[in-house]
């Protein structure tokens, strides 16, 4: 599905889901939409009650451990809300896995897969910790809707699980390239930053890709801090983590264009000083 996610760069510590700015599934979306905050927060037992496939699925998994997405609900099949599970999450995929070429396998080690909190249209990668499960899921859909969802094909991610994307998505990673923001941050350790969703190339600027960098946040901040993207994204959000790299990364940015990149400053994450965001 296409989407364009409305976040930007993130540099190591702050940043958040998926990488591209078009993620098909053989239609368009956005980001997750409006509607489906209150389907998201479902409680468990209603889960559990619901008569909804996908849920029978998932009746003993944690909300957290997986996350779908539908531009609309499709009650014949069992699928009867547009939001299930996690509203947002942040893991990564082997770029051998997404069969990326060799210029941004020898640069980046790992490729961030996130989908933003607070949105509803169906995002692309949807995700969860148990591949069988997801398997289930994923025949229901293809079932359901074998125009939209026959492509899907699962992706192992750094959780232990999978995430489901089409064939179009995998075709966008296996021709990333490198670019002027890779040049200007190639002496930087792109594990001690990332960036989100900063693609701008249609206005002719340095970002070509929705991801750069691979700082590992759960590591950093979800696990130590109990938080999640929804609580420290924000919609002007650029960058995240080494505070030391992400000032010099303003100050390439600024230098490179001062009008479009001289409001941006470097924050500090308030549960530790040493983690700074890029806005």
């Amino acid at each position: 599905m296409k989407h364009r996610i409305s976040i930007s760069l993130a540099a190591a510590s702050v940043a958040a889901l998926l990488t591209f700015t078009s993620c098909k599934k053989d239609i368009p979306f956005n980001d997750a939409g409006a509607n489906g905050n209150s389907d998201v927060a479902l409680s468990r037992e209603a889960a559990i009650t619901s008569p909804d496939r996908i849920d029978a699925i998932v009746k003993d998994l944690s909300l957290d451990s997986y996350s779908f997405s539908f531009n609309q609900a499709i009650p014949t099949a069992g699928i009867t809300r547009t939001g299930y599970g996690a509203d947002n999450y942040y893991v990564f995929a082997d770029p051998q896995d997404l069969i990326c070429p060799e210029p941004i396998r020898l640069r980046y080690k790992k490729i961030p897969l996130y989908k933003r909190p607070n949105f509803i249209v169906p995002t692309c990668p949807d995700m969860s910790i148990d591949i069988v499960r997801l398997k289930e899921i994923q025949q229901i859909m293809v079932k359901a809707d074998p125009k939209q969802y026959g492509s899907l094909q699962q992706i192992r991610i750094s959780n232990g699980g999978a995430a489901l994307a089409s064939g179009q998505v995998i075709k966008n990673y296996s021709t990333m390239q490198l670019d002027k923001f890779d040049g200007l941050t190639k002496d930087l350790d792109p594990s001690r930053f990332v960036m989100l969703n900063a693609t701008d190339n249609a206005k002719g600027g340095l970002f070509t890709r929705g991801t750069y960098g691979y700082a590992d946040l759960y590591t950093l901040i979800f696990r130590p801090y109990k938080l999640t993207l929804k609580d420290i994204i924000k919609p002007t959000i650029k960058g995240c983590f080494d505070p030391l790299i992400l000032k010099t990364i303003r100050e390439r940015l600024v230098e490179s264009n001062p009008a479009m990149y001289k409001s941006l400053t470097v924050t500090q994450l308030p549960q530790d000083k040493s983690i700074g965001m890029l806005y």
